[in-house]
């Protein structure tokens, strides 16, 4: 596909009542190229318009493992996991935790709060962890609510994000 650079902007497809127009009209207009849309791998390189042609730059380690943080992070359902978790027996013997308890009482509402910030596109991962590390510290969850926990976590695709602490997972021990 041909792609047009108006006034040096980066290139794309032509407006649609110019797409049949002569080069002259194009030029007179603010237009050039054609240039051809720019082949490399999203994964490991970027395409930047200089103004006048494509460069292809190679990321950096650090910027590919951001770009797939971003990307786990986009797919991540923390509607599904909201509202899962407020079912959960871990979640019941928090809240159960917070009528006695004031840290548990903070740490509860803490984590509904960020909870909303990533049902609305901003998790705050380290407060969401360190809240499950205090509720785990102010609560008594069973491996039994901590295995739950953990299925919720890798179900609505946050286990690259969230740990449940002190729950190794089965395929996760270590075996002689």
């Amino acid at each position: 596909m041909a792609l047009f650079s108006y006034h040096g902007g980066i290139p794309s497809s032509l407006p649609l009542p110019l797409v049949d127009a002569p080069e002259s009209k194009l030029t007179e207009l603010g237009y050039s190229g054609p240039f051809p849309a720019p082949v490399f791998n999203p994964r490991t390189q970027q395409a930047r318009w200089t103004g006048a042609e494509w460069e292809i730059i190679a990321l950096t380690e650090e910027q590919i493992q951001q770009i797939e943080y971003v990307r786990l992070l986009s797919r991540a359902d923390w509607q599904g996991f909201s509202e899962a978790l407020m079912m959960s027996s871990a979640y019941s013997k928090a809240r159960a935790a917070a009528a006695t308890s004031l840290q548990a009482n903070v740490d509860c509402t803490e984590l509904i709060a960020f909870l909303a910030d990533a049902r609305a596109g901003k998790p705050h991962i380290d407060g969401i962890n360190a809240c499950f590390a205090s509720i785990d510290s102010e609560t008594v969850l069973t491996e039994e609510d901590k295995a739950q926990l953990y299925k919720l976590v890798q179900d609505f695709g946050l286990g690259t994000f969230l740990l449940v602490p002190g729950y190794t997972p089965p395929e996760a021990e270590f075996r002689v």
